[in-house]
């Protein structure tokens, strides 16, 4: 059995005269993904094995945020080719997982995050929120052959009181 976890990065400052990969998330970016982080460890008890983000900046703060909540022991491995937009990139990236890892935890973007739910949870969003988690859980041993998955949980700030 292989479990996705997803979290798209926090809301990002777009008044700030540096290239996309460069922006920072904002205070209110800070303090959704603080709370989802607070909501997920209250909530479940979830283990993972690797965690990754996006080289991005914003991607980078929003792990940073997450991991004395959520994973404070483990180190986050930042992957430049997770600095994608593309569902196609981001399954192809996933696929090549080693199989030896069953809980893999990314930190990334939009539209790949909300495609890559939509193509591989059997549940469609419309769209993945800042901030936004989701869960997918596969039927498999090997990330190669995943199929449709089943869409555990997924989680918006907005829905967290």
């Amino acid at each position: 059995m292989k479990n996705l976890f997803l979290m798209r990065h926090a809301k990002s400052k777009w008044n700030e005269n540096v290239s996309d990969q460069f922006r920072s998330i904002t205070e209110i970016g800070e303090f959704k993904t603080k709370k989802i982080a607070n909501y997920i460890h209250q909530n479940f008890e979830l283990k993972f094995d690797k965690i990754f983000s996006s080289k991005a900046v914003r991607a980078k703060e929003t792990s940073q945020l997450v991991k004395p909540i959520l994973f404070p022991n483990q180190t986050i491995h930042i992957e430049d080719d997770l600095y994608t937009f593309s569902h196609y990139l981001l399954d192809k990236w996933i696929r090549n997982l080693d199989n030896e890892l069953q809980n893999v935890l990314i930190f990334g973007h939009n539209p790949a995050f909300t495609d890559i739910t939509n193509q591989l949870g059997n549940e469609m969003i419309y769209n993945l929120s800042t901030s936004g988690f989701v869960w997918i859980q596969f039927d498999s041993d090997n990330w190669k052959s995943i199929e449709k998955g089943k869409t555990i949980k997924i989680i918006l700030p907005k829905e967290i009181k």
